[in-house]
C-alpha cells in the first residue's frame, strides 16, 4: 500500500511539474494601418475613402485562451470596454497557462447580460452606465461597437456606426504565441481600425444605429479583419534606457504609496493609473523629471501605472494595493 501511494505521488509530481501559475495580461495595440491610432488622425480604408475617427468604443466578452497543447481556459465574468483613445491592458487573473496558442473572444455583450439594467453595476464596471452611453435600451441592450467621425475628400461628411443586437454577437479567434516570463504572460493584439471600415462608404455621411446595414458590416469587419497578433516593438525597450519609475511600498499600505519618476534628460510625460479592468482611476499631466507623486487608491487590488507620451503608454508597471 505504501509503495502504491508513493507511485501516485510521483505521478502527480510528474504531471504537475510543467505547470506554473502566471498573471495573464490582455493587451490591445490600437492602430491605423501601420501607424499608431490617434483620434481625428486622417486615414484611408480599402476602397480609398478618407476618414478620421472622433469616437471608437466596443465591448469584448467571453475571452478564452488555448494553450499548452490544446488546453482551453475560459476567463469567466470578464467584460472589457475598449476605448481606442486609451491604452487597453487588462489583467485577466492568475492561471495555469505557460504557452499560448490562440485567444478567442466575442465582440459585444453576451445575451445573458445584454438586457440587464446597467444601473445594477457599480460605477467602475464596464457594463455600468457610460458617458457617452454604450447602452441602447432595455430591449436592444448594449452598443457592441460605436464608431463616429468624418469622411469624404474634405473630411466634412459625418458618419456614425452603432452596431448592436444579439444576432450580431460574433466570435473572433486569433492564432498567436506568447510565453510566460517572470510569472507574467502578455497576450498582445494589434487592432487595425482602418479595417473596421472595410468596404464601407464613409464619404457620403452614412449613419446607421442598429443591427443592420453598415453597422452590422462593421461588427463583421471586427470579427474578420481588425485583430492580428501584436507586431514586435522596441519602443518600450528604447524608452527604458532613458526613464524609470519606482512605487513604494508595493503593495501599497492601506492604498497609500509614493511614485518616484526619474528621466535621464529634460522631458515630461503623463502618468495614468488604471485598475484591473483597464479603467482609469488617476491621471497626472506633464510630470517632470524627479517628480514625486503621492497615491491614494480607494480599493484593494491590482493596478497598472503607465508613463504616457503622445497618448501612447511607453512604460507600464504593475502594483498591488492592500
Amino acid at each position: 500500500m505504501k509503495n502504491f501511494l508513493l507511485c501516485i505521488m510521483a505521478l502527480f509530481v510528474l504531471i504537475t511539474s510543467g505547470i506554473a501559475q502566471n498573471d495573464i495580461i490582455f493587451k490591445i495595440n490600437h492602430k491605423l494601418g501601420d501607424a499608431d491610432f490617434a483620434m481625428n488622425e486622417p486615414a484611408t480604408n480599402n476602397i480609398g475613402h478618407n476618414f478620421q475617427v472622433s469616437r471608437l468604443q466596443y465591448y469584448i466578452s467571453e475571452i478564452s485562451i488555448t494553450h499548452d497543447g490544446g488546453n482551453e481556459t475560459a476567463i469567466e465574468e470578464t467584460w472589457v470596454l475598449v476605448n481606442a483613445a486609451q491604452a487597453t491592458e487588462v489583467a485577466l487573473g492568475n492561471y495555469d497557462i505557460n504557452d499560448v496558442e490562440a485567444v478567442s473572444f466575442h465582440i459585444g455583450v453576451d445575451s445573458a447580460h445584454n438586457h440587464l439594467d446597467p444601473a445594477s453595476y457599480q460605477g467602475s464596471h464596464p457594463l455600468a452606465p457610460q458617458n457617452p452611453s454604450m447602452h441602447w435600451g432595455w430591449a436592444a441592450g448594449y452598443r457592441f461597437i460605436a464608431i463616429e467621425g468624418k469622411g469624404g475628400s474634405n473630411l466634412d461628411q459625418t458618419f456614425e456606426l452603432h452596431g448592436l443586437e444579439d444576432a450580431n454577437y460574433f466570435q473572433t479567434i486569433v492564432t498567436l504565441s506568447a510565453t510566460a516570463e517572470n510569472n507574467e504572460l502578455i497576450i498582445g493584439l494589434d487592432a487595425d481600425y482602418t479595417r473596421a471600415l472595410e468596404d464601407i462608404a464613409v464619404n457620403s455621411g452614412v449613419i446607421v444605429h442598429g443591427g443592420y446595414g453598415e453597422a452590422k458590416q462593421a461588427i463583421e469587419n471586427f470579427r474578420d479583419y481588425v485583430f492580428s497578433p501584436a507586431s514586435p516593438s522596441t519602443s518600450t525597450l528604447d524608452f527604458e534606457e532613458f526613464a524609470s519609475f519606482d512605487v513604494f511600498p508595493n503593495p501599497a499600505k492601506n492604498g497609500t504609496a509614493t511614485l518616484k519618476i526619474t528621466y535621464d534628460y529634460d522631458a515630461t510625460y503623463d502618468v495614468v493609473i488604471s485598475d484591473i479592468l483597464g479603467m482609469q482611476v488617476e491621471y497626472f499631466k506633464a510630470v517632470k523629471n524627479n517628480a514625486t507623486i503621492d497615491l491614494q487608491l480607494n480599493k484593494a487590488g491590482m493596478y497598472f501605472i503607465s508613463l504616457v507620451k503622445d497618448g501612447k503608454p511607453v512604460l507600464t508597471k504593475k502594483m498591488m494595493s492592500n
